[in-house]
């Protein structure tokens, strides 16, 4: 079994790390060293800013958001917008509170979570407070909204929903929870008629957004085994919808493709991932527990490349660059892979703490948000 440091949390009481070892004690694997490559393109850095003051050890990944010509950004206490050109500065604010989840966005409006569990909406434009509201529990993941609601998936399992206006609560769904799960949650997907979430218990639901009832639930990880970190099937990361498939992956589980009206699975193909699913190009990209990348066709399910050269570097979830694929490991290098086969064709050492990073992409360009607080805009030449 293999679990990335810092993810596994038992009974809210350590966080303990797996790897090829009993749990009581051994070292991880060393990471895979790396290799000299045919280097076809380079990162070019256009502009790095500080955010705010982050926390290298947290378990959330921020996550940018582009609007416009603006890029937003939260980290530690502060919330800010950004030329997406140049970087400068347009409005920042302090929240008075470590920011855990964000930054989500409907029309002129920003979403993130505090620390407390208090869910604050932001004017995009000028950064004024407009409403808060106190929601379950904590969250890790960046809210999500349609034009009537905002919906926030918190660690004791609920998703809730609240009015875009003013904050109002509307409805709640409780999931199960198992006693032992990963640190983190899945980053909910919020269309005008259902709400996608995914649980610890390794189902993907499906939510009525007028009033929170199911429409279809799956299982997309089915616990097996005597232990209950044999038995951990969480579903972290993102979700992906394209064309009415909804893109899921699990630990110890499953990478599926199911149909978002009905529930109906397409295909399937185990692997375990705690990173989520991302479309770069044509393809499904996922990283899994031994941090190898693998690429599938998204609509038959067969892998079309993997690249296993990364192993035990702790890699970031996948991303799109310039119609390539891009990850990050915890050394800071970043690792340019072709999208037609995998190979390597361009890595450099970025000045990025940590592999838990937000990003976004924007034409030709990627905006990375590190736990340190750092926004960077990368291209390629």
């Amino acid at each position: 079994m293999i679990a990335r440091p810092l993810k596994l949390l038992i009974i809210c009481l350590t966080l303990i790390a797996v790897s090829g070892c009993s749990s009581s004690g051994g070292n991880l694997p060393d990471p895979a060293p790396l290799n000299a490559i045919n280097q076809q393109v380079q990162l070019v850095q256009h502009w790095s800013v500080a955010v705010g003051k982050g926390d290298v050890k947290s378990s959330s990944v921020m996550q940018p958001l582009l609007s416009g010509s603006a890029i937003f950004a939260a980290s530690g206490q502060q919330l800010g917008s950004f030329n997406v050109d140049t970087g400068e500065v347009n409005w920042k604010i302090d929240l008075a509170e470590k920011v855990t989840a964000g930054v989500g966005h409907i029309n002129q409006q920003l979403f993130v979570v505090t620390q407390s569990g208090k869910l604050v909406a932001v004017s995009s434009a000028d950064g004024s407070i407009l409403w808060q509201v106190n929601t379950s529990s904590e969250a890790l993941a960046a809210p999500q909204a349609n034009s009537k609601i905002v919906v926030v998936q918190t660690v004791d399992g609920k998703v809730s929903a609240y009015a875009v206006k003013e904050g109002k609560f509307q409805w709640s769904y409780a999931a199960n929870l198992p006693s032992l799960t990963l640190r983190g949650t899945s980053t909910p997907l919020v269309n005008e008629s259902y709400t996608y979430a995914g649980f610890a218990s390794g189902k993907l639901v499906a939510l009525d957004n007028q009033v929170g009832s199911v429409v279809w639930q799956k299982s997309i990880g089915a616990a097996i085994g005597r232990s209950e970190i044999e038995r951990l099937v969480d579903i972290d990361g993102a979700l992906t919808l394209v064309d009415d498939l909804l893109y899921v992956s699990s630990y110890q589980g499953n990478i599926a493709a199911i149909d978002a009206l009905t529930g109906t699975v397409r295909w399937q193909q185990p692997v375990s991932s705690i990173s989520g699913t991302a479309l770069v190009g044509d393809a499904i990209l996922v990283v899994d527990a031994q941090d190898t990348v693998l690429a599938y066709d998204r609509e038959r399910g067969h892998v079309l490349w993997q690249n296993d050269a990364l192993k035990h570097r702790l890699l970031t979830s996948p991303m799109g660059l310039a119609n390539q694929a891009l990850v990050v490991d915890t050394e800071g290098y970043a690792h340019v892979l072709q999208l037609s086969d995998g190979e390597f064709i361009g890595r450099q050492k970025l000045a990025i703490k940590g592999a838990r990073i937000g990003s976004k992409s924007y034409q030709d360009n990627i905006f990375l948000l590190s736990l340190d607080g750092r926004l960077t805009r990368l291209g390629l030449k």
